[in-house]
């Protein structure tokens, strides 16, 4: 976006202590300052009209500041219902980026308070045809109160001994429908193929045909026959998502199974859910994004994805989804690598969390990752790109890494692939190896 600073009003000096910044799309048929201060007074002290006790005192205390107003290009569009003669109606739209400070007094360091206040009422306001929440800002301050991930980048590396490379996982397909004995054969043949990490489908829960119960004594017992097998290390993150009042003691079920990790679909199950086992947590949390995409895809309205992955982060997850480089998703390679930015960037005393590439992936999919990660401190998972591999799942998983050495010997993945059949056979069945 090109924003217009000759037109940026700054009313006022700000405290960045006192204030979470929030930073959005808005288009609207009002005058943009006017717009600015409508949104301000709407989420936090005021409404429609000034009431009584809406004093100075308290506006300046708990109002919020509008820090900058952005003009785009292309302001006072058309804004047209289709089939609608120009001289019948007209509307003009304005398009800018607003950044407002939030004065974090209101809410404290309480994520469902949080959103109600920077993603609330804001979004029924009729004279705002677009708007969308694309970046938060946190003081320290705030930061202070949040656990973050309990183990991160380094502490998922430190349990899977895996230090020079990217986390190679996949998720159990099909993806639900399996019985807890053929879900621990098909655990074992990936982990013997060679794949570091495993996990659930966030669609498999726990249920009466595949509890979480007999799900980590038979996929735990499987793995670690496959860890004697191949001396490497491995982690498969059994899905707790559930009712609230279930999930530490499926969390617990887990670890005194033996299992080495959890994972939750912090979307549908709450972020504060998420937060809570973070607090709780003995092992790492692989966060899934499920249901996310509902505010998140369109353009012009709901919450960012860079701003879910911080907020992901700050809540516990250790490992969070970030959509698919050159992937089967909707998103864009520039959006997918904002999320893992928003992974890793400076955020006080909050650890990095781990950073993965999912949807769409296989071994082709190894070098375009590897140039636009541009490191290696992420999770390469595949669904379909193991375990519909031609040759079964091991030979699948054997393909994915080969490709990866080859990449990392900076040798072609065609060339890598003349004496490695697993490779070869990859490449047949899947298609093309991406750039």
């Amino acid at each position: 976006m090109n924003f217009n600073k000759d037109l940026i009003r700054f009313p006022e000096a700000i405290d960045d202590d006192d204030y979470i910044f929030a930073t959005y799309y808005l288009e609207t048929s009002m005058d943009l300052y006017e717009a600015a201060n409508a949104f301000a007074a709407e989420q936090s002290t005021g409404t429609w009209k000034r009431v009584r006790d809406e004093t100075d005192a308290l506006r300046e205390r708990h109002g919020i500041k509008v820090a900058g107003i952005y003009p785009l290009p292309g302001e006072c569009r058309q804004n047209l219902p289709a089939g609608t003669p120009k001289s019948d109606s007209c509307t003009c739209i304005r398009a800018a980026v607003l950044r407002l400070a939030f004065p974090h007094i209101n809410f404290g360091p309480k994520i469902p308070n949080l959103l109600s206040a920077v993603a609330g009422n804001l979004f029924e306001i009729g004279a705002f045809t677009a708007i969308k929440l694309i970046d938060l800002e946190f003081p320290d301050i705030f930061l202070k109160y949040f656990t973050g991930p309990r183990f991160g980048i380094k502490g998922c590396r430190d349990i899977l001994k895996a230090y020079d490379r990217p986390i190679i996982g996949a998720i159990i397909k099909p993806c639900v429908g399996l019985s807890a004995d053929r879900l621990a054969d098909l655990a074992y043949e990936g982990a013997k193929g060679g794949l570091d990490f495993i996990k659930d489908d966030e669609l498999l829960a726990d249920t009466s045909y595949n509890s979480i119960k007999d799900r980590v004594k038979k996929v735990t017992s499987s793995l670690k026959r496959a860890e004697e097998e191949t001396g490497e290390k491995k982690m498969y993150a059994f899905n707790i998502t559930d009712r609230l009042d279930r999930i530490k003691a499926l969390h617990d079920i887990v670890v005194e199974g033996g299992g080495n990790c959890v994972m939750i679909n912090a979307a549908t199950t709450g972020l504060e859910a998420m937060r809570e086992l973070a607090e709780y947590t003995q092992v790492p949390i692989h966060c899934h994004r499920d249901f996310a995409p509902m505010w998140a895809r369109s353009q012009f309205l709901g919450i960012s994805f860079p701003v879910l992955t911080k907020l992901f982060r700050l809540c516990g997850a250790d490992q969070i989804h970030c959509g698919a480089i050159q992937g089967k998703l909707y998103e864009p390679d520039d959006e997918v690598l904002w999320n893992i930015r928003a992974c890793t960037l400076d955020f006080s005393s909050i650890k990095d969390a781990l950073p993965v590439s999912s949807g769409g992936q296989w071994a082709g999919k190894a070098p375009v990752n590897a140039r636009k990660i541009g490191h290696y401190d992420f999770i390469h998972l595949s669904g379909a790109g193991t375990y519909a591999h031609p040759d079964g799942p091991e030979a699948g998983a054997k393909s994915i890494r080969q490709a990866w050495d080859a990449v990392i010997k900076k040798i072609p993945v065609e060339e890598y692939a003349k004496d490695k059949k697993e490779l070869t056979r990859a490449i047949e069945y899947f298609g093309k190896i991406i750039y």
